[in-house]
C-alpha cells in the first residue's frame, strides 16, 4: 500500500464500480456477452511539492522563424516540478570577428513569463509531467546582426525560479545550453571568465533582482546589438573591478583564469582589440593616434602584429606572475634561527643591557642560487641586494613585542634604534652569516615567563637584476637596476630556544590560496608552491608630500601642509588603492608575516587613526578597537570597512568587499574561527592619551608646519580591551551612517552586549580580569548557525 506523503504529489485512476439493479418485475434476463479485457493500470506520476533547488534539461530546440523548445524541470530529489510560471528565455548567437575584431555574441531575443514591460512572453505550456514547451514571440530570423549558420555557436539560456514550489521559495538558476543547428559540438564559445573564476572574491553572482546567475548570461545580454558602450559586458565588466579589486592591476589571469568552463580564458592576450584595451587603457585614443605608439587605427586588423600574446602577457602579469622565473635567481634561506638566554656578540654583550629578563635571537642565513647551491657570500657584503629584511618576534600566538624587530641587513628605509638596529654579525662560515639581534622581552604581564614559548621570522628580500631579468647585478651600478630586479620569496619560519621547528606550533587560519583567490597569487612551476600577491604599499603607501619620513612605514601624525593650524587629514594625503608596481609587489604568506609587528601589543597610533577619532568622541574607545593594528582585528575590521578611518564618503581606505561578511570560511581554513581560539589570549593594548603627550611642534615657532609627526613605535600602552569582543567588534561594532553623520557610528547595543557577558573596553591593567564567556553561547555550532554556515 502506497502512503500519501508531504513530499508527493499522487495521480491516482479513477476506479467505476457498477452495481447489478434488480427491477421489481423479478429476473431481468439471460446474461450479456463477456466484456472485452480491461488494460492495466498506469502507475500513478510522482511530482514534487517541494524544493530548495531547481535544475533544468533542454531536450529539444528549434531556431527558425518560429523558435520552440522543450526542457524539463526537476528538484533536488530529481522528481518533476509542475506548476511553476516564471521563467525567463534568452537566445543569442556568437558572430565571428572581422578584421582582427573579437568574435561577440548578439542577442536574437530576450523574453520572459508572465510578460513585463521589459520583455514579452510567448506561448508556454505546462505539460504536468515536468516537462514545458516554450514557442518565441519573437522570429530571430529577423535579427540583422546575427546571421544564422549551421557552424556558429548558438546560446539558450533559460532562467527558472524565484517562486514557490509548496512553501519554499526557490532561488533563481540559470541553465545555458550552447549548440549548433547542425547538432555538432560546438568549436567556440567565449568563455573568458565563468562563475568559477569570480568566485575567488564573490560568493555568486545575481544580477537584476537575482534573475541572472551566470556570467555566460551576462555575455549573452549585455551584447552590442541591444545596450550602448557602457553597458557592453566587457566594458561593465572592466570599469566596475579596474582599480578596485585587490589583485595587483594588470593582473589580468586574476579573473581570466583556465577553469573547466572558461575554455577560452585566454582570449585577453590573444586577441587583442581597441575596444577591450580602451577599458583599462583609458587615456589611448586609438582613433586620433593620442598616447598609442602605433599611432592611429582604423580597425584592430593589425593589433596582433605588435601585441604578440606573449608581449601582452609580460607587459600585464610582470607585476607578479613574470617575476616567477625572476625570483628563482636568489633565494636567501633562513638555515637556523633560535633564542639564547645571553648575548654571544661582542657588540652587544658590551652594550651593557640587561639580561635578566631578556633574550637575544641568532639567525642564520645562506645565500643560494636557483639551483640551491649556495653563493658562498656574507649577506651584509653582496652588493646584489636593494633591501634584505627579516621580521622577527617572540611569545607564540600573541607574540610577546609590540612591534617585534626588524633585522634590516640591506634597506631604503631609516633605522629606529630598540625597533630596527644596526645588523650585528655574530658569525660567518661556509656562505652562512649568523646574525644576533635583541634583546627580546621574555616576561609579559599576561602571559608571565615566555622563556619556553616560540618565534617567528620571515625575510623581505628585493635583489637587482639586468633589464632582462637573468643576471643579477649590483644594486650600485646604476640607478635603474633595482627597479628591474625582482622580489625574492618568503617563507614563514618558527623557531625556539633549540632551533628551528619543522612543524608549525599554529593552527592554519588562512592559507595562501584562500588570500590569494582575490589577491592574486603566484605559482612556481618547479613545485607547485603557491605564494600570495600582495602589494606592500596598499597598506603601507609612500607619505611623499613628508620628506622627513618618506619611504618609511613607521611614521605617524598629520601635517599642515597651508599651515592654518589644522592638521590636514592623511588619510587624503595616501593613495591606498590596489596597484602593481612591481617594486611594491612581493610574494607573501597568507599574510602571516604581518604578525611580527600586527599583534595585540602594538596599541594603534595616529598614523592608524588619521585624526578620525580622538579623545572626548563618545565612541572613542570603540573605534580604536576597531583600528587595532593586531591581525586578527585589522584584517576583519579592514574588509568590513570599520576601522575609524574608513566609511566616509570618498575615502580611499574604503574596502567594498565582494563577498558575504558572514562567510567565515571564505577566507579561513577549516573551523580556525571557532571562538576557543580566543579563549586566555592576551588582550589588546591601547595608547588613550597618545595624541595629547605630544604635538611635535615648536613652541617657539608658531608657523611651524611639521605637523603631529611621531614614530608610531612610540606608543605606551595604557589600557586594554578583551580579546574576543575586539574580534568581534571589528565586524559588528559599526551600522550604516546616519542622517548628518560624517562617519559610521558604533553600536551600543552590541558593546553593551559584550559588557554584560564580561568584556571590558579601555581599563587598566589592574582591572582586567580576563573573565570574557562569549563562548559560552557562541560555541562553533552556534557561530555556523547565526553565519548561515550549516
Amino acid at each position: 500500500m502506497m502512503m500519501n506523503s508531504p513530499k508527493f504529489k499522487v495521480a491516482t485512476l479513477a476506479t467505476m464500480l457498477t452495481l447489478a439493479l434488480t427491477g421489481c418485475s423479478g429476473d431481468d434476463g439471460s446474461d450479456g456477452a463477456p466484456g472485452t479485457p480491461g488494460e492495466d493500470g498506469k502507475p500513478g506520476l510522482i511530482i514534487a511539492d517541494s524544493a530548495k533547488s531547481l535544475a533544468v534539461t533542454v531536450d529539444q530546440i528549434l531556431v527558425a522563424d518560429e523558435s520552440k523548445l522543450t526542457f524539463t524541470v526537476r528538484n533536488e530529489e530529481d522528481l518533476p516540478v509542475v506548476g511553476l510560471d516564471k521563467f525567463g528565455f534568452i537566445l543569442s548567437g556568437l558572430e565571428q570577428g572581422k578584421n582582427g575584431d573579437a568574435d561577440a555574441w548578439k542577442l536574437l531575443s530576450s523574453e520572459g513569463c508572465p510578460a513585463s514591460k521589459y520583455s514579452k512572453c510567448g506561448t508556454l505550456e505546462d505539460n504536468k509531467d515536468g516537462s514545458y514547451s516554450y514557442l518565441f514571440d519573437k522570429d530571430v530570423t529577423t535579427e540583422e546582426a546575427f546571421t544564422l549558420a549551421d557552424d556558429k555557436t548558438l546560446r539558450l539560456v533559460v532562467r527558472v525560479g524565484g517562486e514557490q514550489v509548496g512553501v519554499s521559495d526557490v532561488p533563481y538558476i540559470n541553465d545555458v545550453h550552447d549548440f549548433r543547428l547542425d547538432g555538432n559540438a560546438v568549436a567556440y564559445t567565449k568563455n573568458v571568465a565563468t562563475v568559477e573564476n569570480c568566485a575567488g572574491c564573490h560568493d555568486d553572482i545575481a544580477m537584476h533582482g537575482g534573475k541572472y546567475t551566470e556570467v555566460e548570461t551576462c555575455v549573452a545580454c549585455h551584447a552590442d546589438n541591444k545596450v550602448g558602450d557602457d553597458a557592453l559586458f566587457t566594458n561593465l565588466a572592466h570599469k566596475v573591478h579596474v582599480g578596485v579589486i585587490a589583485a595587483p592591476v594588470g593582473g589580468c589571469d586574476n579573473c581570466h583564469m583556465a577553469t573547466d568552463g572558461a575554455t577560452d580564458f585566454a582570449n585577453w592576450k590573444q586577441v587583442p582589440t581597441a575596444e577591450s584595451c580602451s577599458t583599462c587603457h583609458a587615456d589611448v585614443d586609438f582613433e586620433t593616434g593620442a598616447n598609442h605608439v602605433g599611432g592611429p587605427r582604423e580597425d584592430n586588423s593589425a593589433c596582433a602584429v605588435c601585441h604578440s600574446e606573449s608581449m601582452i602577457e609580460m607587459n600585464h602579469l610582470s607585476t607578479y606572475k613574470g617575476q616567477t622565473s625572476r625570483r628563482e635567481n636568489v633565494h636567501l634561506t633562513v638555515t637556523d634561527a633560535k633564542m639564547v638566554a645571553a648575548p654571544q656578540a661582542q657588540e652587544n654583550i658590551d652594550a651593557g643591557l640587561d639580561t635578566a629578563n631578556t633574550g637575544y635571537v641568532q639567525l642564520t642565513v645562506d645565500i643560494r642560487d636557483k639551483d640551491g647551491q649556495s653563493m658562498n657570500l656574507q649577506l651584509d657584503k653582496a652588493d646584489f641586494f636593494y633591501y634584505s629584511e627579516f621580521y622577527i618576534n617572540w611569545g607564540g600566538h600573541d607574540m610577546a613585542m609590540e612591534r617585534g624587530k626588524i633585522l634590516r641587513v640591506f634597506t631604503n628605509k631609516e633605522l629606529y634604534p630598540g625597533y630596527v638596529d644596526k645588523p650585528i654579525v655574530l658569525n660567518y662560515e661556509n656562505g652562512e652569516t649568523t646574525f644576533e639581534i635583541g634583546p627580546f622581552e621574555l616576561t609579559d604581564a599576561f602571559d608571565g615567563d615566555l622563556s619556553a614559548s616560540y618565534g617567528m621570522v620571515t625575510p623581505r628580500i628585493w635583489f637587482c637584476m639586468d633589464e632582462t631579468g637573468t643576471t643579477i647585478q649590483s644594486c650600485s651600478e646604476t640607478a635603474s637596476v633595482w627597479g628591474q630586479g625582482a622580489a625574492g620569496y618568503n617563507w614563514l619560519h618558527f623557531f625556539d630556544d633549540q632551533g628551528m621547528l619543522n612543524e608549525r606550533p599554529r593552527r592554519q587560519v588562512v592559507t595562501n590560496e584562500k588570500c590569494g583567490s582575490c589577491h592574486g597569487t603566484t605559482t612556481r612551476e618547479s613545485d607547485g608552491m603557491v605564494q600570495m600577491t600582495l602589494n606592500c604599499r596598499s597598506c603601507h603607501p609612500v607619505t611623499k608630500t613628508d620628506s622627513e619620513f618618506f619611504g618609511t612605514t613607521c611614521a605617524s601624525g598629520s601635517l599642515d601642509k597651508d599651515g592654518d593650524g589644522s592638521l590636514d587629514e592623511q588619510v587624503m594625503l595616501k593613495n591606498l588603492m590596489p596597484r602593481g608596481e612591481r617594486d611594491w609587489t612581493t610574494a607573501s604568506n597568507a599574510g602571516e608575516e604581518c604578525l611580527a609587528c600586527h599583534n595585540a601589543n602594538n596599541p594603534p597610533t595616529q598614523v592608524i587613526r588619521d585624526s578620525h577619532t580622538k579623545q572626548g568622541d563618545a565612541d572613542y574607545v570603540e573605534q580604536l578597537t576597531m583600528s587595532h593594528p593586531d591581525h586578527k582585528v585589522w584584517i576583519h575590521a579592514m574588509h568590513a570597512n570599520n576601522r575609524a578611518n574608513q566609511g566616509g564618503e570618498g575615502w580611499v581606505r574604503n574596502v567594498e568587499y565582494s563577498a558575504d561578511l558572514a562567510n567565515c570560511v571564505k577566507c579561513h581554513e577549516g573551523d580556525s574561527f571557532d571562538t576557543k581560539y580566543l579563549v586566555g589570549r592576551k588582550p589588546l593594548a591601547l595608547d588613550l592619551d597618545y595624541m595629547d603627550t605630544y604635538d611635535g611642534l615648536d613652541p617657539a615657532d608658531g608657523k611651524d608646519t611639521s605637523g603631529n609627526k611621531r614614530y608610531a613605535v612610540d606608543a605606551k600602552a595604557d589600557a586594554y580591551v578583551s580579546p574576543t569582543a575586539a574580534v568581534c567588534l571589528s565586524c559588528h561594532g559599526k551600522r550604516a551612517p546616519e542622517a548628518g553623520e560624517d562617519r559610521r557610528q558604533v553600536r551600543k547595543d552590541v558593546v553593551a552586549h559584550m559588557k554584560q557577558n564580561g568584556a571590558q573596553f579601555g581599563v587598566t591593567e589592574g582591572e582586567y580580569t580576563g573573565e570574557e564567556s562569549c563562548a559560552v553561547c557562541h560555541d562553533l555550532g552556534n557561530l555556523k548557525t547565526v553565519h548561515g554556515l550549516n
